[in-house]
């Protein structure tokens, strides 16, 4: 029988296996509208694994000073590796992409416009996924995974590699007795996109932040555990100073 690990959300894991939460082994997708708090679930999960596990957290979005400054403030565990793809991104990309405009400006030759473009491009088509990719397959069990977010990898690679990549890592954290979580936007990508990270996720939960006459609810749609139908229901959470806390299962989807 697969081993079951947390979450980070108790009153989640109650609702799920065994009352304890996921499959070790599992590949989690958490799609969410802006402001629902998927970044926020992304970090609780990963403090969850500090300790027991080795855990890598990817970022696209946040600095790294970000991510300690809201882990401190929620008493969380700091003892995770940060992987800050959004910083490397500005220096080795974006950065080169404001030196060539700064030499437009200054007269620089089209020839050498081109030499520099050129190096940016390169970064993106080579580095970032693939260097994740290789990251992650080189941990060794028990570990714990979280990309937030797959937007970044959406907007600047071709859909199949994104894919291609994500099979990858759920194919090395199911041999391995990992676990992975990835976040995507609500709303932001086609279907067909969606409907190919779903296949490939083994859990699936939705955060929107539903709008009810003048007030706000927070719903937490577990939308998908593989083999286990019977779990798919509706939460509604808030932000306490434990992080996502579900108050309330609402129905049976």
């Amino acid at each position: 029988m697969a081993e079951i690990i947390s979450t980070g959300i108790q009153r989640l894991d109650h609702v799920l296996i065994d009352g304890k939460g996921i499959a070790a082994g599992s590949t989690v997708l958490i799609e969410g509208t802006s402001g629902a708090g998927k970044e926020l679930f992304a970090k609780q999960f990963a403090a969850c694994g500090v300790g027991p596990e080795s855990v890598v957290y990817f970022s696209t979005d946040e600095s790294s000073e970000e991510l300690v400054e809201t882990y401190e403030h929620y008493n969380w565990p700091t003892d995770l590796r940060i992987v800050n793809i959004g910083t490397q991104f500005f220096e080795k990309v974006l950065s080169r992409d404001l030196q060539a405009s700064q030499y437009k400006q200054e007269g620089l030759a089209v020839s050498e416009l081109r030499n520099v473009a050129a190096y940016g491009e390169g970064v993106v088509q080579s580095n970032f996924l693939s260097d994740m990719v290789y990251e992650i397959c080189k941990l060794t069990a028990p570990f714990r995974v979280t990309i937030d977010s797959l937007d970044f990898f959406l907007h600047f690679y071709p859909v199949n590699e994104v894919l291609s990549a994500m099979r990858t890592i759920k194919s090395y954290v199911s041999s391995n007795k990992g676990t992975a979580l990835f976040t995507i936007s609500k709303g932001a990508h086609d279907v067909k996109i969606v409907s190919g990270l779903s296949a490939i996720a083994d859990v699936i939960i939705e955060m929107e932040a539903a709008r009810i006459a003048s007030e706000f609810e927070n719903r937490l749609i577990i939308k998908k555990i593989r083999n286990h139908p019977e779990k798919a229901v509706v939460l509604i959470y808030a932000i306490t100073e434990q992080g996502i806390t579900p108050e309330m299962i609402t129905r049976v989807v």
